[in-house]
């Protein structure tokens, strides 16, 4: 595993760029109330047919989670809606609420939400219309009109560290901490400061993947838009003026779907976007070349898992050809022998790869089922089984999928 020689570590960082930033420590619901009140006026969210503002966004949240509170919904509620930008209300509602939110996948077939919901002990299922098949887990239906009520602060008063919001792994639900997430969008933000200036382009039907998570809550964080279009049916001259100059995280999967029906079908959004983050695993040379020449631009390849949120990433400054990039602010890639399960004593660049173990301010609380946290750690890094490389100046390559193990984090 170790190479033969090495030389002296010449590691890159971007220039102004803190290796560490302080990170909230406050209930999302209590931050976002604060802040969604001093920019009432700024375009808080907005798709093709409407556009919100924060300070509506507060008014129709809080009504919501009134709603919540009136209704008596206690526990974990689960939150399954086709329509990502009412998701986002109700998962706002939630957590002013003071109330865990089960973030369910709307692509979800009838027996993978039953199984959701059951491991997540959800109390109540919110739908629009208040249908699904949740009747199999024994969880109340509740539509989406009956949730109106005057909200209450007393009650919500609730710890930093607690789990917020629940999101779907390889593994099973994963809780995350109100610090956790807001560790992700600061991570984001302290490694590329210009993300906290323009909105982000949720191109997903579902805002339950810690990509989307991280994009929105970066985003209504600085008071900055988020703007919901789908990539194959969105026309761009209905929000030019919100997705010039924004910036997306699209999938590997999205990417691959684009190259594969031809070069000609680029949705314009990409080509006119700020940053094209691309959410991917490991990956070859040509793939990159591909997806360069096919936007007419770099991409910013970024790795990440549920359990975790984002890792790596390429910086502006520097967008390396041969990787994927360098640890984000406040992460810290641990090399681990992958049959030892051991922490290496070897540096990284002393290594020809290892397996990458985490330790990060954005570290989920762990897995909903206690069973499955045995083995997950190794001291404070979360094991990823994800075997990497990270040369002399600190440029991350993944290499190959993850290995199968117990204990291991899901992959992409």
């Amino acid at each position: 595993m170790s190479k033969v020689g090495g030389a002296l570590p010449s590691w890159y960082w971007p220039p102004g760029i803190p290796r560490r930033v302080p990170v909230a420590q406050q209930p999302l619901g209590r931050l976002f109330r604060q802040r969604f009140a001093t920019m009432k006026d700024r375009i808080a969210v907005a798709d093709k047919n409407v556009r919100i503002s924060y300070g509506e966004l507060l008014e129709q949240s809080l009504s919501l989670a009134g709603g919540i509170q009136t209704a008596g919904l206690t526990g974990t509620i689960a939150i399954s809606d086709p329509d990502p930008l009412e998701s986002l209300l109700l998962c706002l509602a939630g957590l002013f609420a003071g109330r865990r939110i089960l973030l369910a996948d709307p692509a979800d077939s009838a027996e993978q939400l039953a199984a959701r919901l059951a491991e997540a002990k959800a109390s109540a299922l919110i739908t629009s219309d208040g249908t699904g098949p949740a009747q199999a887990a024994g969880v109340k239906m509740v539509a989406r009109s009956e949730l109106q009520g005057t909200f209450s602060e007393a009650g919500t008063a609730i710890r930093a560290t607690e789990p917020a919001i629940l999101l779907a792994s390889g593994r099973g639900l994963i809780a995350h901490s109100h610090f956790s997430l807001s560790a992700m969008a600061a991570s984001m933000a302290a490694f590329i400061p210009r993300l906290r200036e323009i909105p982000f382009v949720c191109t997903e039907p579902g805002i339950g993947s810690w990509e989307m998570l991280t994009g929105i809550l970066l985003a209504i964080s600085q008071g900055k838009p988020v703007v919901f279009a789908s990539l194959e049916q969105f026309d761009t001259g209905e929000l030019a003026d919100l997705t010039n100059g924004a910036y997306m995280i699209i999938q590997r999967s999205q990417a691959d779907a684009m190259l594969a029906e031809g070069l000609s079908r680029m949705p314009p959004m990409m080509s006119q976007s700020a940053h094209v983050f691309v959410s991917t695993g490991s990956f070859a040379p040509r793939w990159r070349r591909r997806m360069e020449s096919f936007c007419g631009r770099p991409i910013f390849p970024l790795w990440g898992l549920p359990e975790v949120g984002p890792l790596v990433a390429a910086h502006p400054t520097w967008i390396p050809p041969h990787g994927h990039g360098f640890p984000l602010v406040n992460v810290s890639l641990i090399p681990i022998e992958p049959n030892s399960g051991k922490v290496s004593i070897v540096p990284w660049e002393m290594l020809d790869q290892a397996e990458v173990g985490v330790e990060a301010l954005s570290a989920m609380v762990g897995y909903v089922e206690p069973a499955r946290n045995v083995g997950v750690k190794v001291g404070t890094a979360v094991r990823t089984h994800q075997v990497a490389a990270m040369d002399h100046v600190g440029v991350v390559a993944l290499q190959g999928p993850p290995f199968a193990g117990q204990g291991a984090a899901s992959a992409n």
